[in-house]
């Protein structure tokens, strides 16, 4: 194995370094976009070494030609590549090109990196394009495994297309002196659009299990039915700026007391909340009897006659004596993975933003959702994330739902959990088949 004066530490070192002074990071820019200026850097400490540079124009560039220094560049526009080199002659060529002097006449090379979703055909032209009009200039482009494979058969001449995954893969045997350099470029750059989403749980089992959709569905009701007597109104999803986990909620302010469903507590996930306080539990689990609802209804309507707790200096009632049956553990279990795929912030990092308030759907009696709206998209066209469909729920699968417009009919698929998927893989999944309804 040739040997490297090189580390993981080095290189991140550097990328980090290098990015705080790019004019690519303002302080706005979204968070792919940040990843993707230390991947750029991360890969130019990698390419500084003559060796390397070799491996990768052979393996990945699929070229016999070579380079001077391959270097991050200032991105002077969007269709700009994230590094540029000159090609050099060289030996006859994988991509069938010869040193006959056709590779005098200032060919170039581009490398183009995403993590924050997949190339399009017409951003490949462009950056392709945009290194000049010689035949003979390449670019390479690199996303995540699964935007990749969108690109199968539509790859635009000149453009060699690959992932993060087969870098990680196939470098480190190409360039073993780098492999540990390699090995991290790849994983950072396959899991740096994915959420992080650390629950060890089973997904298939927590959203296809019969019993685990109509307690989720049973204590929504209890949400719903205590909403309508003490608020007057119905939960939605709030789509307050710069809240970081998903809220189904009414009424809840910072000067006024709600209600929220959230972690299970004192047996429900129902809780009076307000903004900036602790929340107090409702006192209502599962209702599974007639006598149970009753006893429910009256502490409901009890509660309804008294105004003091809503106000700024009243407290949330104590909870007291839970009124029907506790929230299981599984039902925790599901409630996460929904919120982290209701999760606005990982949605913002998909290029979607909470529709407002007023046009977001209520929670009914047979589904729960979030509407959406793609940022940049001027056509008013509006998307739907969302659970149930009918009174009797007999699994959680969330589907995504393109509303109808005057263009186009309305388009819904659901994603349901495979086996042995991890929680991240999942959300990912959801929320990649969102974005597939914007194309």
């Amino acid at each position: 194995m040739a040997r490297s004066y090189a580390t993981v530490g080095q290189m991140l070192t550097y990328a980090v370094d290098r990015a705080a002074l790019s004019p690519d990071l303002e302080a706005s820019a979204e968070r792919h976009v940040r990843v993707e200026v230390i991947l750029r850097h991360m890969l130019e400490f990698v390419l500084m070494s003559p060796r390397s540079r070799t491996a990768f124009l052979r393996t990945i560039a699929r070229t016999d030609h070579t380079t001077g220094s391959i270097a991050a560049s200032v991105r002077l526009r969007r269709t700009s590549p994230d590094l540029v080199a000159e090609l050099l002659p060289g030996a006859e060529g994988t991509d069938g090109g010869s040193d006959d002097g056709g590779s005098d006449d200032g060919a170039r090379l581009g490398v183009a990196l995403r993590v924050g979703g997949p190339f399009s055909t017409t951003r490949l032209r462009e950056m392709r394009a945009a290194l000049g009009s010689s035949p003979r200039h390449l670019l390479v482009a690199i996303a995540r495994h699964t935007d990749r494979a969108d690109l199968e058969g539509e790859v635009p001449e000149g453009v060699v297309a690959t992932s993060w995954a087969r870098v990680g893969r196939r470098m480190p045997k190409a360039d073993p002196g780098h492999a540990h350099l390699w090995e991290t470029l790849g994983e950072v750059g396959e899991n740096a659009g994915r959420p992080v989403v650390q629950f060890p749980m089973d997904a298939k089992k927590l959203l296809t299990k019969t019993s685990t959709a109509r307690e989720f569905r049973a204590h929504l009701d209890v949400l719903h039915l205590a909403s309508r007597t003490l608020l007057g109104t119905s939960p939605h999803f709030s789509t307050r700026r710069g809240q970081t986990d998903a809220h189904l909620q009414a009424g809840v302010g910072r000067h006024r007391t709600g209600l929220e469903f959230g972690e299970a507590d004192d047996g429900t996930p129902v809780h009076f909340a307000r903004t900036g306080q602790e929340h107090v539990s409702l006192g209502i689990g599962r209702l599974e009897d007639d006598q149970e609802r009753a006893s429910a209804e009256e502490r409901l309507t009890m509660l309804a006659r008294r105004t003091a707790w809503r106000t700024d200096e009243g407290s949330p009632p104590a909870a007291g004596d839970l009124i029907g049956a506790a929230a299981s553990p599984e039902l925790e279990g599901a409630r996460l993975l929904l919120w982290s795929i209701f999760n606005p912030m990982l949605l913002r990092d998909r290029g979607f933003d909470p529709a407002p308030s007023r046009r977001q759907p209520a929670l009914t009696a047979t589904t729960m959702g979030l509407r959406l709206l793609q940022r940049g998209d001027d056509s008013g066209t509006e998307y739907r994330l969302w659970v149930g469909g009918d009174r009797d729920w007999r699994t959680l699968i969330p589907r995504v739902t393109r509303e109808e417009t005057a263009e186009r009919p309305s388009e819904t698929y659901a994603i349901a959990p495979r086996k042995s998927r991890s929680t991240a893989d999942f959300v990912w999944e959801v929320h990649r088949a969102l974005r597939s309804l914007t194309i």
